[in-house]
């Protein structure tokens, strides 16, 4: 896979100090070249970020690093050092750094920063330890994931109205434990790719099956928390996180017919390296914004394949991995088999296989992609998946999964004939034409948004008739915005 040539930025210069800085002063003297070249470019870039900021915070936030209020994408060559760097912060408590301008900042200060932060590895209060250290004026930890991130909305007709601006709110103990897993799983899914790309020999993925196991343990105490997680989207990393979208859609469509949690994993896994072979098509192809060339789009169909050959390659037992082989070989091949890798088969597809084929398709759909930036809604994709159903995907198989995301499925804006936005929290059973339950937005004193009453959009007033009607269904990130933050 080819990579970006271009320079590194302040802040990509910045993240891959940090990332160094930690080893390096574990094994090279201060006076060491190798030491003082990384000392010295790290301060070159803290005052060179300061020149335009009164402060430069690097925070970790629900898996993504963020530059005072600017999310940080990186190259591919730089992916594994900051996936590297998150994880660092998370084994010791923190969430990041505050770095306030100093004009005399030396080496020597850089160091003692550097110390302080593997010192406190292994503290019974690593943040508390770290805060004591850092008694400096120009370098603070950052302890807490208060965080807040600023979202644009607009409607059809210009309005804003009702429309939140800015979004906060704190997850609940389950939540975060999800969450995190997710993170991970990208993270670990990003760093396994990076080394597929990078080597010919075999690969190790058992922090991937410990995340997924994770994620099914998460799945048994609270489904819904795992479907609101699947509505994290990215566009600058679009074959990760849809992946590990995949992943936890596959679960929870495995969940509703009744598998162990053991096969439930083992379908997590399938779902998660079901693009794994894309590694081997060049990222421009990939990224591509319009429609493929015939020798582009036969490139593309041999990423099943590409897949199965690189689960081969992984460093695990081979009857595991015969396990993993069929959802990535299968999930373009159609119920009717008309689709791809072309082959004389006339087996039926498997369960796992099918499972995956329509996770992989409505994730597709609702998801940002480089030819289509707005993503379709889940109510649309819902509709299209319906028209495909008996001839590409499995009917029955269908018909469970629109019972388990809902007409409107977790995480949904919804805008109300009342001129309220809601969240959808989730649909019951027994729901009125598939009517969910949702939180109304409301806007606090201190302009951001909150969580406010629970509802039953199946209400209805004395004359028959529902009390709050849907007008349109907004899939959420048309706004930039991820449910998660509100529904954790």
């Amino acid at each position: 896979m080819s990579q970006s040539s271009a320079p590194l930025g302040p802040a990509d210069l910045l993240v891959q100090s940090l990332s160094r800085l930690p080893r390096l002063v574990k094994i090279h003297q201060p006076n060491h070249k190798i030491f003082v070249e990384n000392l010295e470019l790290t301060r070159t870039v803290l005052q060179t970020l300061w020149a335009e900021n009164d402060k430069v915070e690097l925070r970790l936030h629900r898996g993504r690093l963020y530059l005072n209020q600017a999310r940080l994408n990186f190259a591919p060559i730089l992916q594994v050092t900051a996936a590297k760097l998150m994880e660092f912060f998370e084994e010791r408590g923190f969430y990041g750094f505050t770095f306030t301008p100093k004009a005399d900042l030396s080496t020597n200060d850089i160091v003692e920063f550097v110390r302080a932060i593997n010192a406190c590895q292994g503290q019974a209060e690593p943040g508390a330890f770290l805060l004591k250290s850092l008694q400096r004026a120009w370098v603070s930890p950052i302890l807490e994931d208060n965080f807040k991130i600023t979202y644009a909305f607009s409607d059809e007709s210009g309005e804003s109205a009702g429309r939140p601006l800015v979004w906060n709110a704190n997850p609940s103990a389950e939540g975060q434990r999800a969450r995190k897993a997710y993170s991970r799983a990208l993270a670990e899914l990003t760093k396994l790719n990076a080394a597929i790309s990078s080597t010919k020999g075999l690969v190790n993925f058992a922090k991937s099956r410990r995340v997924v196991q994770d994620m099914a343990e998460s799945l048994f105490r609270d489904e819904n928390i795992l479907l609101s997680l699947s509505t994290i989207r990215d566009y600058d990393d679009y074959t990760c996180s849809h992946c590990v979208n995949v992943a936890l859609l596959s679960m929870c469509l495995g969940r509703r017919l009744g598998l162990g949690k053991m096969e439930v994993a083992t379908l997590g896994l399938g779902g998660l390296f079901h693009d794994l072979g894309k590694v081997d098509i060049p990222i421009e192809l990939i990224r591509k914004p319009g429609k493929f060339t015939d020798l582009e789009y036969e490139e593309v169909k041999k990423h099943p394949l590409n897949s199965v050959c690189r689960i081969l390659s992984l460093n695990a037992d081979h009857a595991f991995k015969s396990k993993l082989l069929l959802p990535p070989f299968e999930h373009h091949l159609n119920i009717n088999l008309s689709g791809y890798p072309e082959s004389s088969r006339r087996v039926p597809v498997s369960l796992f296989g099918r499972i995956v084929a329509i996770t992989d398709l409505y994730d597709a759909l609702t998801s940002s992609r480089s030819y289509r930036p707005v993503p379709i809604s889940p109510e649309k994709a819902l509709e299209i998946m319906i028209n495909k159903s008996g001839v590409e995907i499995d009917s029955l198989l269908l018909k469970v999964f629109i019972n388990m995301v809902g007409v409107y499925p977790v995480g949904t804006l919804l805008l109300l004939d009342t001129r309220e936005i809601v969240i959808v929290r989730d649909t019951p059973a027994n729901s009125e034409a598939g009517r969910p339950w949702v939180y109304i937005l409301e806007k606090a004193d201190n302009d951001t948004i909150r969580k406010g009453e629970l509802v039953d959009l199946s209400q209805k007033r004395a004359d028959g008739g529902f009390v709050r009607n849907i007008l349109h269904c907004f899939h959420p990130t048309e706004f930039g915005l991820s449910p998660t933050d509100i529904l954790l």
